[in-house]
């Protein structure tokens, strides 16, 4: 699933983000590439291909797509667009040219202020070939946005996804795509057709497949002049707006008018609506997930692997009943293997050993693409199958002697299948090819191979388009044979049919996705199943067969969700139907009615027209020089405040710049909050060029605390009066520091570092204060300050963290930091902090527990140089950071100071019972498609105390000297903030001194510990 992404940087302000951040999983880099730099006209090609010819290859069609797109979008490149190739996804996964982790779904990442598109070389070359074009639209819509005077490359929030998404499969694909067909076919038969509202607030519908169909509709109805325009005014004004404008439509008409259409042409057949579905569903949201995919079935026939969501966060590797489909078991989950980089879950299906005993499955592993095989009954990996000489492995398949298991095996752009004997570890390339090659599958004799291949067959033509064919090659003698099925059709997923030397497969040659059987004596066709939406997995390459015996599992597209049915081959056999046509029908193929406005695009894709002659001069290899060019400008802020102690300001500024593979990143910030003594500054330089990343930074940052105390004056007839003071305190730090942080995988990670600071302080104090909640006072003094001094600091930390994200909090796993810090001269400290995290999910709810310790010791650890530690954070112990809550516990016993809350050392836990509130309809109380939010019942505890205070073990005190713990219990309501950032309005209940107290309202603005 492509994804189009804008880097954004949330760089948090008190911490070194470059250094590390606190928690988070990493995005490692196991291997250092040698980049090379080959330019075009309008390109500059990153790679590290050994052969130039695939560097050439994709240079061509870099500028195919850029003719074709430059025809329709009326744009031009002024400066060469920046492409970095990765030869396999595992090392796609670890670019350093954008800052976010790369899913496993993801094909292929545009960014903005650079435009430079990132994607790694796929199994074959229609799938690259798609890949690229797609990404291109990217670049023109960025392009457009930067060289338009009304707008800037921020309006591209003004657009929805699914016409961005949309607009770049409709220029990469155009109109004809059975794939787009089968979505918006499923939409219309179950009456959940979309309006354009629906599609830009309801996660249900995927942008690329509903805005493929939404462009190709306007090109139908307006032609292909309207997509810049609608593009453009959307970008000004938002879509609806853009469409009244444009178009003179209301959405909610363009809506009407868009479905009809596609209701008219799509289900044209009365049988769309009556056919009968063949099999039992097993599994499907009722017993598991929405998605349930890649079933693969164990050879005794008792068991069945699929990947779901069914836990709902992530997509997990499930072991079911084959019968039943009630679940056995969860054989794998990011928190239970966190030693895997990721699950290989999107067009790649495990497979069985014969015997039943092992599942193999494939999943990237140290920034390779490894064979992990699975022991069912001991529940753990027995084995991990790494291939040096090859770039990628998927789709394993475990021969019926259980001797060997055989790969599609991707190299330097080539794809080709491979044997692997597994007792002698020997790796054989079986086909060799300058086809792609994918799928394999045994045939039941264990003699041949059954693969895809976009090879064509002796009697069909030589196409431009995606077609692919079967093919079966002997493993012996290496002698293959392309089958003659369908031409021009996507035939995918070859699976022996056990009897009558059948071959079953699945294909779009009539616009929808069914079963056929290819009869390997006569080579004549039957067709099994017809329906009007289709058998599919994920996206069109995606497993969606298995087979064992006479048992036929299969995954099926249906109201939006995948389902997994379960037939017997002799209960199909009933069902099939010749079929004598083999010619693709493209018409039906058509998202949209043939239209008398000319189509650029599919004229451009049908005849593969080729750019004007280019000079071949223009295609050269060059230096790559390291420039830095901004990569992210935010935070940008001004203003002016007012508080209970007078007026301030408050303005900030970042911005991060990197070469073009950011491979060198340097942060710069400013920024201001309070008075003009409250300004700060930061610049930081990191290189990421090999594993370990290194970094020195340089920054002077205000820190303010401040508290309230009493002052006795002696009056003039010689009696006292307390007075109630507050004072300002800062805290001035200036720093030099050298850091590192190294990726041990994706869930660990070491940090260590070195800096020198100069720490000076001013105190003030604001006299005359009536109250906690006074307003302003302007009688203000500075008052006498510690001396400055300087001090150099080691530190090292531990970082563990594989928890799994849910609405606004972790839900499921841990996280486990452990940080040291050593002082070296002038101050006599060291730090300790400890914070251990556990995450239990109980669908759709979460228990969450933390332990946290921080704590100050040595001689100097309780000087008054250093700011002492607040117990009463909103962040530790909700309840204590209003004024309300203190008084004097020497007096009565039955209220605290915030003596009692200030420390060198303090210990905190947290409970909590999260609760999601609006969100998914699976899980959460109210269903929303935007607005992501949960409730937390929490419980708070903690302590806090320094060397002239001890804690004791009592829930009363009268004495400052004596320190007990503080607790607190409430309600939180977490709100997700489309992701930018987590507000948490909070109600609690402070316990002290053996007593409820008066509730309190109170606000984090953190995503949930």
């Amino acid at each position: 699933m492509l994804r189009f992404i804008i880097i954004m940087s949330l760089i948090l302000w008190n911490t070194l983000c470059l250094n590390a951040q606190y928690f988070g999983q990493n995005k490692p880099s196991y291997k250092e590439i040698d980049f090379k730099l080959y330019k075009t006209p309008h390109f500059e090609l990153y790679h590290y291909f050994k052969n130039p010819e695939l560097a050439k290859e994709l240079a061509d069609l870099s500028e195919k797509w850029y003719y074709y797109h430059q025809q329709v979008l009326n744009d031009t490149f002024y400066v060469r667009n920046p492409i970095i190739f990765y030869s396999n996804h595992a090392d796609f996964q670890q670019t350093t040219a954008v800052s976010s982790r790369i899913d496993v779904g993801t094909g292929g990442v545009t960014e903005g202020l650079k435009k430079r598109v990132i994607l790694p070389i796929t199994f074959s070359h229609h799938q690259t070939d798609h890949v690229l074009g797609h990404e291109l639209v990217h670049a023109f819509q960025y392009n457009i946005l930067t060289m338009d005077e009304e707008v800037s490359l921020m309006a591209i929030n003004n657009i929805p996804l699914w016409m961005i998404e949309g607009m770049a499969e409709y220029l990469s694909i155009g109109s004809i795509n059975s794939n787009t067909n089968l979505w918006m076919r499923d939409a219309l038969i179950n009456d959940h057709f979309p309006t354009l509202k629906d599609m830009t607030y309801n996660y249900r519908y995927s942008p690329y497949r509903f805005g493929h169909a939404f462009w190709a509709f306007i090109a139908h109805k307006y032609g292909e002049q309207y997509i810049l325009r609608l593009f453009k005014a959307a970008a000004r004004t938002g879509y609806e707006q853009a469409i009244g404008d444009v178009l003179m439509l209301s959405t909610d008409s363009l809506s009407v008018m868009w479905e009809q259409t596609l209701r008219d042409h799509l289900l044209s057949s009365s049988t769309d609506s009556t056919f009968n579905i063949i099999g039992e569903r097993i599994l499907s949201k009722k017993n598991s997930g929405r998605y349930n995919l890649n079933p693969s079935i164990s050879p005794d026939g008792k068991h069945l692997v699929y990947l779901s969501e069914r836990d709902l966060y992530g997509i997990d590797l499930f072991l079911a009943d084959a019968h039943t489909g009630d679940l056995v078991s969860r054989l794998y989950t990011a928190t239970s293997h966190d030693e895997i980089d990721a699950l290989n879950y999107l067009e790649t299906a495990g497979s069985w050993s014969p015997d039943s005993r092992y599942f193999a499955f494939i999943a990237f592993l140290q920034g390779k693409s490894a064979c992990m095989v699975f022991d069912i009954q001991k529940r753990q990996i027995v084995k991990e199958v790494v291939f040096e000489d090859v770039d990628e492995i998927s789709w394993p398949a475990w021969s019926p002697g259980g001797q060997e298991l055989a790969f599609a095996g991707l190299k330097e752009g080539q794809s080709d299948i491979y044997l692997y004997h597994i007792e002698t570890d020997q790796l054989r390339n079986l086909t060799n090819s300058k086809y792609a090659c994918m799928q394999p599958a045994w045939t039941n004799d264990g003699k041949h191979i059954l693969y895809v291949t976009d090879e064509q067959a002796n009697l069909h033509k030589q196409l431009h388009r995606a077609y692919y064919n079967i093919a079966q090659i002997d493993k012996n003698t290496q002698e293959n044979e392309v089958f003659e099925t369908f031409e021009g059709a996507k035939n995918l997923n070859p699976i022996d049919a056990g009897h009558q030397n059948g071959v079953l497969f699945l294909s779009d040659y009539d616009g929808r996705r069914n079963l056929y059987v290819y009869n390997r004596d006569d080579a004549s066709i039957q067709r099994a199943t017809d329906y009007p939406t289709g058998i599919i997995g994920m996206t069109e390459y995606s497993p969606a067969l298995t087979i064992t015996g006479d048992t036929l599992c299969y995954t099926m597209l249906w109201d939006g969700e995948f389902s997994v049915y379960r037939t017997t081959l002799d209960y199909m056999a009933k069902h099939l139907e010749t079929v004598d046509e083999r010619l693709v029908n493209l018409s039906a193929s058509r998202i949209v009615p043939y239209s008398h406005i000319p189509s650029q695009v599919e004229t451009n894709l049908y005849f593969n027209r080729q750019p004007y002659a280019l000079k071949p001069d223009s295609f050269f290899n060059d230096k790559i020089e390291r420039k830095f060019k901004l990569d992210y400008l935010g935070n940008v802020q001004a203003g002016v405040m007012a508080g209970r102690f007078g007026a301030g300001m408050a303005g900030s500024v970042e911005a991060m710049f990197s070469d073009i593979l950011g491979r060198n990143m340097l942060y710069t910030a400013l920024s201001v909050n309070g008075e003009i003594y409250d300004f700060g500054g930061q610049v930081a330089y990191l290189s990421q060029q090999k594993r370990v990343k290194v970094g020195v930074g340089l920054s002077h940052i205000p820190y303010r605390t401040g508290s309230y105390v009493y002052d006795t004056e002696t009056l003039e007839d010689g009696s006292t009066e307390e007075s109630m003071s507050y004072l300002f305190r800062r805290t001035y730090e200036d720093k030099l520091s050298l850091f590192t942080f190294i990726p041990i995988s994706k869930t660990k990670r070491f940090e260590l570092g070195a800096a020198y600071a100069i720490y000076n302080y001013r105190i003030e104090k604001v006299r005359n204060i009536n109250s906690y909640n006074q307003v302003y006072s302007r009688d203000r003094e500075r008052m006498a300050a510690p001396s400055g001094f300087g001090t150099g600091i080691l530190d090292a930390s531990f970082v563990i963290d594989n928890a799994k994200m849910g609405l606004a909090s972790p839900v499921e796993g841990k996280r486990l930091r452990i940080q040291f810090e050593h002082y070296l001269h002038h101050l006599k400290m060291q730090t300790l902090l400890i914070d251990f995290r556990r995450y239990f999910f109980v669908k759709p709810y979460s228990f969450a527990f933390r332990i946290y310790h921080y704590g100050r010791y040595g001689s100097d650890a309780d000087n008054d140089r250093m700011t002492e530690l607040f117990l009463g954070s909103p962040w530790y112990v909700r309840g204590y950071d209003g004024g309300e809550v203190y008084g004097d516990e020497t007096e009565n016993g039955n209220t605290i100071s915030m003596n009692q809350l200030i420390g060198s050392r303090m210990v905190v836990t947290n409970l909590e019972w999260r609760i999601p509130f609006t969100g998914p309809r699976e899980i959460a109380v109210f269903q929303s498609g935007f607005l992501f939010s949960e409730l937390a019942l929490f419980v708070d505890g903690g302590l806090s105390w320094n060397k002239q205070s001890q804690p004791v073990f009592s829930l009363r005190t009268n004495s400052r000297e004596k320190r007990i713990p503080v607790f607190s219990g409430g309600l939180a309501y977490r709100i997700n903030l489309f992701g930018a950032m987590v507000i948490e309005p909070f109600y609690s209940f402070p316990f002290h001194q053996n007593q409820f107290k008066k509730g309190h309202f109170g606000l984090n603005i953190f995503a949930g510990w």
